[in-house]
């Protein structure tokens, strides 16, 4: 219970200062004539396209004739007009007019303005980790327009300090939570990063990291084992970025890599649980070889080789 009230007392702390800071207490915003409300009524016809007065009320979750008033006053204003609906001409989208795309104009300027001033303390990385920790706010309260995309993802080859162990830690939260590996498993993650590193050559070695928001969301690696073979390592995407392609664009860079480096042979270890990352792996061209029964980290699984023959001409 205490740990609820302080997490309330957080949060609440927070939004009197975000308020506060963005001058969301004011009756005005900018010094302008318009109210937040109003303010925000403008963007919604804005952004939206065709939106409508029940498009409007339904994402500003404000009273039907309080919005009715603030849009009549628009239309004397001549800040909008509207266009009855072809399908039901009691009803209409609303767009704003010359005047109104120039009224918000100003106002996107004085707000960009007034983010830059927040910001301007803070150095390059600090900027981003604000916008990141905001887009992260913003997934997890299920905000219209924040679910991932592919587009969000940034993907990087160099290894910089602290990577290893965040990685190792994305391997031991991800597979307890989806299989019940205790830290056994971590422990073996560790071990295979460390005689990794020992022999890590970057023109024969790579390892791709993906990010969205600032998070690690996935990664895989190639390792050069000698003689034209390499071994593809550490492949996971993280669950809630599942479903946007980015398992097959790691593959797909991890291949073209291989064939860069002319090696003739890829090889992985996987175990059976592996389900949906195997499907990857043969539509990139890999074949299941061999199929052992091991009893690993405190479970009784199979683990399966897939091997992969590259041709040049």
């Amino acid at each position: 219970m205490e740990q609820e009230i302080q997490l309330v007392s957080d949060i609440r702390k927070f939004n009197r200062f975000y308020t506060r800071q963005l001058g969301l207490l004011q009756q005005h915003v900018f010094d302008s004539e318009y109210s937040l409300t109003e303010v925000r009524a403008l963007y919604e016809i804005m952004f939206n396209g065709q939106t409508t007065a029940t498009g409007i009320r339904e994402a500003l979750q404000i009273d039907a004739g309080y919005l009715s008033r603030i849009l009549r006053n628009f239309e004397k204003k001549g800040l909008l007009i509207k266009h009855p609906l072809p399908e039901d001409g009691r009803a209409s989208y609303l767009q704003l007019t010359a005047r109104g795309k120039k009224l918000m104009s100003s106002m996107n300027e004085l707000s960009n303005h007034q983010i830059r001033e927040m910001l301007t303390s803070l150095e390059p990385a600090q900027k981003q980790k604000v916008a990141d920790s905001m887009n992260v706010l913003r997934y997890l309260l299920h905000a219209p327009g924040s679910d991932h995309t592919i587009g969000q993802v940034h993907i990087r080859t160099d290894l910089r300090p602290g990577d290893i162990g965040e990685m190792i830690r994305l391997h031991g939260q991800l597979y307890a939570r989806e299989y019940q590996y205790g830290i056994a498993f971590e422990q073996y993650v560790l071990e295979t990063f460390q005689e990794c590193m020992q022999s890590y050559q970057p023109e024969k070695d790579r390892i791709w990291q993906a990010y969205c928001n600032g998070e690690l969301a996935g990664m895989i690696a190639i390792l050069s084992r000698g003689r034209g073979r390499a071994q593809l390592r550490w492949f996971l995407v993280r669950p809630d970025l599942r479903g946007l392609g980015l398992g097959k664009v790691l593959i797909n860079q991890a291949m073209a890599f291989c064939r860069q480096r002319k090696f003739r042979e890829v090889y992985l270890l996987t175990t059976h649980q592996q389900d949906k990352a195997a499907r990857l792996y043969m539509k990139a061209g890999f074949v299941k070889t061999g199929s052992t029964a091991q009893h690993l980290w405190g479970h009784d699984l199979y683990e399966e080789k897939y091997e992969l023959k590259l041709h040049y001409r």
